[in-house]
């Protein structure tokens, strides 16, 4: 069920609902899809939320810091797809999480977690019932002023971080591991001293320019991107529905209503991608889906009988192509249960 956009407030920490005016503690926990919309745009960037799963929506949004940056916790309880109407304007970094979700960054597949979104980006996420993640927004504003502090130089667009944030870099996981304490803390033992959890933040945002990799500036053209533009929507939602079955870029356009071309240059403006690399991704991400419901014991296909069903008759470029995406041989995947691998080496 695709939940259509609502306008969003003019201060993107405003209130949806009364509760939003909290600093800390509940922000929406419930069952109405209009109220989940509001308090999403509201804290993240516009998006239009599909709910595609057979349980019932029970949302829950805590707050639990909110600052110079903002600490979050979030579920749905229900299986969604979130489809971006507009760029974020903010840094949005998932800490961890816990169950399984898959996330899409400019039409590339990056890790759901520990991850980066920046600036500018736009993403497709994937959510299963039991996921919950904790998110840490950092203002823009805040890595402006600090690269400036190191450069003197005034850039027109933001600092583009990597996606990815790779816990076996050192520096990254001593990171990850002072943003997690900061989330937990900064609500509860940490409450009592404002100064000192001004100190955190600002030490947060510095540390962070300096361990995680990424320099490039994200010009001023691409920032201005247009989202959510119904033929590119309707191409996706196409793609998503029959990734399953042999589908040519021509059959894309047709349901798009737009020209081959046209919908070519949509998906490098929108996403930067292609058409048919996306569909890759998404065909990668169901063959990911069906290895884990072997691991699981709910399946015994063979991962040769996944790979064709996914379009992906040459096993050697089916491995190769999986392991680019996931870091991980389909046959790990297809020996290791969905809950070890969905929370390896998160710390919530």
């Amino acid at each position: 069920m695709r939940r259509p956009q609502e306008t969003e407030p003019e201060n993107p920490q405003s209130a949806a609902v009364s509760a939003e005016h909290t600093t800390r503690g509940e922000i929406y926990r419930g069952d109405d899809p209009d109220i989940v919309q509001r308090v999403t745009n509201a804290r993240f960037t516009r998006h239009e939320l599909d709910i595609v799963g057979n349980r019932p929506l029970d949302f829950d949004f805590q707050a639990l810091h909110i600052g110079r940056l903002a600490a979050y916790d979030l579920s749905y309880g229900t299986d969604v797809r979130t489809l971006p109407v507009e760029p974020t304007a903010q840094y949005v970094i998932r800490l961890g999480h816990t169950g399984r979700a898959s996330f899409n960054v400019q039409g590339k597949t990056t890790p759901f977690s520990p991850s980066i979104l920046n600036p500018g980006q736009a993403a497709v996420a994937h959510w299963d019932a039991d996921t919950r993640t904790r998110f840490l927004c950092v203002p823009r504003r805040h890595i402006d002023a600090a690269v400036r502090s190191r450069t003197s130089e005034r850039h027109e667009g933001p600092l583009i971080f990597e996606n990815r944030m790779s816990e076996q870099d050192p520096a990254v996981a001593a990171w990850l591991g002072l943003a997690r304490r900061f989330a937990t803390g900064a609500g509860t033992w940490m409450a009592s001293s404002p100064l000192a959890i001004g100190h955190f933040e600002r030490l947060l945002v510095d540390l962070l320019i300096s361990v995680q990799p990424g320099d490039r500036l994200l010009e001023p053209a691409r920032t201005r991107r247009t989202f959510g533009l119904g033929p590119l929507r309707r191409a996706m939602a196409f793609c998503e529905a029959n990734a399953h079955r042999p589908i040519s870029v021509s059959e894309m356009a047709a349901v798009a209503r737009v020209s081959v071309r046209t919908l070519q240059a949509e998906f490098r403006r929108s996403l930067d991608t292609t058409p048919i690399v996306y569909l890759r991704d998404l065909r990668l991400r169901g063959a990911r889906d069906d290895l884990l419901e072997v691991a699981a014991g709910r399946s015994d296909a063979t991962i040769t009988e996944i790979a064709n069903k996914w379009g992906f008759p040459q096993r050697r470029y089916f491995t190769a192509s999986y392991a680019r995406a996931f870091g991980r041989l389909p046959s790990e995947d297809a020996q290791t249960t969905p809950g070890s691998l969905a929370t390896r080496g998160v710390a919530l």
